[in-house]
């Protein structure tokens, strides 16, 4: 079974060699511009930005004159036939005449309440566009820094199970080889074997949760990339700055495109009320038109030409009750839109404070697991020389190793999780830009 195990570590090991050798190894700015031009969501962000900014000259389009030309042209076949007692005026038989004509109208409106209100909402209709936008591309930062360092930290946890596996792998051999001798009961091999098995299974997992990160990284990217910058040693770990929460707090309620987004959408509510209110008002329109028409017949041809210039003045007096209903509907609909403008400040103001105190409290926890590595791997030190005089025993030694990866484990993890933090913190303040990854980029290894 050992020798089973280490050629599964073997394999592994090789793998991640030829991984950490790619010359081809992407960083994160990299990845966030393949995320750029093939993020899903991310792109029918954009296609729905463009789509909004056709509402401005469609709404413009309302309050122009509009241009009709109608033309036509008739065959007419007529059998006529006179009878009675006496003689009928022009001559019975048959006849055929052609009839035709065109139609030029225009039509400018004068006064039209709602569509000027409806200019109106398509310049705020714009603004939230551009808001949604800007959040888009903010959370787009966001998926991709998560993805990345979700593909190191399971790198990471593969690379302390490996770790772990090659330890506790010489531990059991040496508890065989000190029991074979009497030096060490039976029961000592066995927990070295069940530390190690545990280890393997360990291993296996590892190796899984790294191929569910890619996965999650072509979604993304539409890539697969099998080889990713690591972190460096080194990062640096500022506090934010204002130091002050409520500062970062006001700035979020000011600059959060959710919430600059929320805003408009309130306006466009407003001013919804405001264009079925309009149903009431009067229209007035100026219109003319120029026609001509000519056809034969039984009484000889006939041509008639008529242009006309005027005012069409439209009051309207009751529509069953129509235009009071939908401006009720559209004052509803305006109390939906403030109660979300109010549900966007709360999650920003919410998102901010916790993104704050993550910073804070990550820069320390990333120093003091810093620390914890280093002590456990003295422990781990002095529990194998513990053991190898007898003063110790194998459970003692594969629970020292599993502390020591795990410190590892989360050492590694809080490092990413400082810097998640930090973008989550600009984020919900909307600020966060491609300029933060550059920044960023700088502290991978090269």
């Amino acid at each position: 079974m050992i020798i089973n195990c280490r050629h599964v570590k073997l394999l592994t090991l090789a793998l991640l060699c030829s991984l950490a050798m790619d010359s081809l190894a992407v960083d994160l700015l990299q990845v966030y511009k393949l995320a750029e031009k093939n993020d899903q969501t991310y792109l029918q962000a954009l296609t729905a930005y463009r789509a909004t900014l056709e509402s401005r000259p469609q709404a413009w389009s309302q309050l122009l004159p509009s241009i009709n030309l109608s033309a036509n042209t008739t065959q007419n076949e007529q059998n006529i036939s006179s009878g009675g007692g006496g003689r009928a005026i022009g001559s019975s038989g048959e006849i055929s005449f052609n009839s035709r004509g065109y139609s030029l109208s225009i039509s400018q409106p004068l006064f039209r309440r709602d569509r000027l209100l409806a200019l109106d909402q398509a310049g705020s209709k714009i603004k939230q566009a551009e808001a949604e936008r800007s959040q888009a591309q903010q959370a787009l930062i966001m998926r991709t820094a998560e993805r990345y360092f979700a593909i190191l930290a399971r790198r990471d946890s593969l690379a302390f199970a490996q770790a772990e596996v090659t330890s506790l792998n010489r531990q059991l051999e040496q508890a065989s080889q000190r029991f074979e001798v009497g030096l060490s009961a039976i029961t000592d091999v066995h927990e070295a074997q069940a530390g190690y098995d545990l280890a393997i299974a360990e291993e296996i997992q590892a190796l899984n949760a790294i191929d569910n990160a890619q996965e999650s990284m072509r979604e993304l990217t539409g890539e697969y990339l099998t080889a990713v910058k690591a972190l460096g040693e080194t990062i640096l770990l500022v506090s934010p700055e204002p130091a002050a929460i409520e500062r970062w707090t006001q700035l979020s309620l000011d600059q959060n495109p959710g919430i600059m987004a929320a805003i408009q959408a309130v306006e466009m509510a407003k001013k919804e009320v405001q264009r079925q209110a309009a149903g009431h008002f009067p229209t007035l329109d100026l219109v003319a038109s120029d026609a001509y028409y000519s056809s034969g017949g039984r009484f000889g041809s006939t041509k008639q030409h008529a242009t006309t210039v005027g005012l069409e003045l439209n009051i309207p007096i009751y529509a069953g009750g129509r235009v009071s209903s939908y401006t009720r509907e559209a004052h509803e609909n305006y109390n939906i839109s403030m109660y979300a403008l109010e549900q966007a400040r709360r999650s920003a103001q919410r998102l901010t404070r916790q993104a704050y105190l993550g910073v804070i409290s990550g820069i320390s926890r990333v120093k003091a697991l810093k620390q914890a590595v280093v002590s456990s791997e003295t422990a781990l030190k002095a529990t194998e020389a513990g053991f190898e005089v007898g003063t110790r025993t194998a459970v003692d030694v594969v629970v020292a190793q599993r502390a020591m990866s795990e410190a590892r484990r989360n050492y590694s993890q809080a490092r990413y999780d400082y810097i998640l933090d930090t973008l989550s913190l600009k984020q919900a303040a909307g600020t966060l830009s491609p300029a933060d990854l550059e920044i960023i980029n700088t502290w991978l290894s090269n």
